[in-house]
């Protein structure tokens, strides 16, 4: 998996403090448009985000996913629509059909979620990731009741009208 190492970014404290849903969100909203940009030459737009995102939450289209254990108990979801799904593929691959659009909706969520766990590992909060999952569906209700931070942000990305959905629930181990 590749790992996006930019420049320190400001915004994320590199102190060994407790993460927080404040420091989830300013993660994925740093390195999200990172990894577009890197993988698909795609540029984004950060949405506002809420470090406090109700549950449950529905998703539709294509949802990757991928649990976190270990010091954080978690998943992170990702939701892009089949539209957007097919122009991330596509930058990447040149024709894609729907198991390549599959393929990068994984590996997206797994290039996201191992940049949010590397920043973890740095805290001190080890944990491991499971292999990614895709799902489909137009209506696909997410929860976490037990998640102490649960935390969303949209991306809208260039060429297309539909954003693409982050979203995390973790619990964090003292």
């Amino acid at each position: 998996m590749l790992r996006i190492r930019p420049e320190p970014n400001p915004y994320i404290p590199m102190s060994n403090s407790k993460p927080d849903s404040a420091m989830f969100l300013e993660v994925i909203n740093h390195f999200v448009p990172e990894v577009l940009s890197t993988m698909a030459g795609l540029s984004s737009v950060i949405g506002k985000g809420n470090p406090a995102a109700p549950q449950p939450s529905v998703l539709k289209g294509i949802s990757g996913s991928i649990g976190l254990s270990g010091r954080v108990h978690g998943v992170v979801y990702t939701a892009f629509s089949p539209e957007l799904g097919q122009l991330v593929a596509e930058k990447i691959f040149g024709a894609a059909g729907e198991q390549d659009v599959n393929d990068v909706v994984a590996e997206l969520t797994n290039m996201f979620t191992g940049n949010l766990k590397s920043m973890l590992c740095d805290r001190g909060y080890n944990c491991t990731l499971t292999i990614p999952s895709v799902v489909r569906g137009d209506k696909i209700t997410i929860s976490a009741k037990s998640a102490t931070i649960s935390v969303t942000n949209s991306f809208a990305v260039e060429g297309c009208p539909d954003p693409l959905i982050l979203h995390v629930f973790a619990v964090l181990e003292n």
